[in-house]
């Protein structure tokens, strides 16, 4: 493994802030959202309404595929980290607040009361844990440019 290559996958994942949800509804209609995210190590976190498509997807079979890009650059290696994910809505208090200090921490704001994000609420915190990870690799020969997906693994 490239050292180089997680040097800017951990920067990309530490410095861009929006990732792109993939989930897909029990009748197969595929469906893309943006969500604002906290990361420790392989562990993704967010905050999303129950009744949003993507939450009702999850429900229906715990699995994502999230995109974290920098768009800002020129496309390079290691610009964009991609991983499988399984997920699930945190249900345990001190998950959720743990969750909560990581997001509200990386936004710069007081976490709100874990009481916002039990059953009952309309918000729910999800966690998706990172089971396959690949990054892009740009390879340069010859006359057009092309992204190469490689796999990598957190240390």
């Amino acid at each position: 493994m490239d050292d180089d290559l997680l040097r800017r996958v951990d920067a990309v994942l530490e410095g861009i802030e929006h990732a792109t949800v993939a989930t897909v509804s029990a009748d197969g209609r595929p469906w893309n959202t943006p969500i604002y995210f906290a990361r420790q190590r392989n562990s993704f976190y967010w905050v999303s309404r129950r009744d949003a498509q993507h939450s009702t997807n999850i429900r229906h079979n715990g699995r994502a595929f999230v995109v974290v890009f920098d768009s800002s650059r020129e496309d390079s290696s290691g610009a964009c980290v991609y991983f499988e994910a399984a997920v699930a809505e945190l249900t345990n208090d001190g998950e959720i607040r743990s969750a909560l200090e990581r997001i509200y921490r990386r936004r710069d704001k007081p976490s709100p009361p874990v009481s916002q994000f039990v059953s009952t609420s309309i918000h729910a915190v999800y966690h998706a844990h990172a089971v396959r990870v690949w990054s892009n690799v740009l390879n340069t020969s010859g006359e057009i440019p092309w992204d190469e997906r490689v796999e990598i693994t957190f240390a």
